[in-house]
């Protein structure tokens, strides 16, 4: 179901989300999957939570403008690995 947002994502704006994260969102899912849905449904949050304040903080420091672009990939390992903390045991 991941790769399914992330696959619609990368085809409504072509360009702006790379093929690997598309990747990496499928294999994330599976994972984030086998726990259960309280841990996909938190890791995926974290995913776009900790992407956000990362680029308000850079946009308040001025270190990037509307226009930049960010690697998307750390971000998603961080909010699954979240989530697989939290939900694991």
């Amino acid at each position: 179901m991941l790769w399914l947002v992330f696959a619609v994502q990368w085809f409504a704006v072509p360009g702006k989300m790379g093929l690997g994260d598309v990747k990496l969102a499928g294999v994330l899912g599976l994972y984030l999957g086998w726990l259960g849905y309280d841990a996909w449904m938190l890791g995926v949050l974290a995913m776009f939570v900790l992407g956000g304040l990362f680029a308000v903080t850079l946009l308040a420091l001025r270190r990037a403008g509307r226009g930049s672009e960010l690697p998307y990939g750390p971000f998603m390992l961080a909010g699954a690995l979240i989530g697989v903390l939290v939900h694991a045991g």
